[in-house]
């Protein structure tokens, strides 16, 4: 099919705009080889405009390709050191390479730009949640919330950086709100259940996890879970019944899992569980 950006191209194969659209054109084709293979024509016609290496960097991106995008947006940024955009697409670039803390420092001068915006405070905060640095990532996703209050997705890692700090009564407070704006989420619930565990709380942790397993009935790590709470409630016939569906669906992990945990002691000499393990 030709389009307008062809036919600009057939009359003016040296135009820079005519690459850069047709970049951007095939690009939300997801065609990006192609889109990227645009981009350097444009650059090889204007080379000092940013958009069309910081298009390119985008294109990379969306390939997978961090390190050359990277690359292009450093390039970017030499022409315009200004652009909200530029450093926060860097800063996930850098993220995705694992290298946090450059992430964060790009995030940081995004925001300087733009301290409003829901993006960058998010982004930061899961770098210092894979740095660790929960009071960090704490007061990030805090700010996000300010900006956005109904986002399931600040809301939920909030509750995880909570349980990974032991602080399991405000979890549940943080997996609560997060479902109650996408109550079909597994991974909220399953994740709320291992709290209300932490917390001895197994009658409400057991209701957590089926209502997991209600979206993903054939979860190994929650029937499994499940079966921890159930067993410390003396639940025998209901624990011996989850830990036989774990390990049917994975049974390298959890009949390993299932004779090192020292809950199961108090049924371990029990007929039924013998004949599991």
């Amino acid at each position: 099919m030709v389009t307008s950006y062809d036919r600009v191209l057939e009359c003016r194969p040296d135009s820079y705009y005519g690459w850069y659209d047709r970049g951007n054109q095939l690009r939300r084709a997801e065609r990006y080889a192609e889109a990227i293979a645009c981009y350097e024509r444009a650059i090889e016609r204007i080379s000092d405009d940013y958009r069309a290496w910081y298009r390119r960097g985008n294109a990379l991106e969306d390939l997978g390709w961090y390190a050359e995008a990277l690359a292009s947006y450093d390039r970017a940024l030499e022409l315009k050191p200004n652009d909200y955009w530029i450093w926060y697409w860097r800063g996930h670039a850098l993220g995705e390479l694992g290298r946090y803390r450059e992430a964060i420092a790009c995030y940081e001068e995004a925001l300087k730009l733009k301290p409003d915006d829901y993006w960058a405070h998010y982004r930061r905060g899961r770098a210092w949640q894979e740095l660790g640095c929960y009071r960090e990532a704490i007061a990030c996703y805090s700010e996000a919330l300010e900006i956005r209050p109904g986002d399931f997705w600040a809301r939920y890692w909030e509750g995880d950086v909570w349980r990974l700090s032991g602080e399991f009564r405000q979890a549940v407070r943080s997996y609560n709100r997060a479902l109650d704006v996408k109550p079909g989420d597994f991974w909220a619930w399953y994740r709320r259940g291992e709290a209300l565990h932490r917390l001895g709380r197994y009658e409400e942790a057991i209701a957590s996890f089926d209502r997991a397993l209600e979206i993903q009935p054939d979860n190994a790590v929650c029937r499994y879970e499940k079966a921890c709470s159930q067993v410390l409630l003396g639940k025998t016939g209901r624990t011996i019944e989850s830990l036989q569906r774990a390990i049917d669906l994975y049974p390298e992990k959890y009949l390993e899992l299932a004779q090192r945990n020292s809950d199961f002691d108090k049924i371990r000499r029990d007929q039924q569980f013998q004949r599991l393990t």
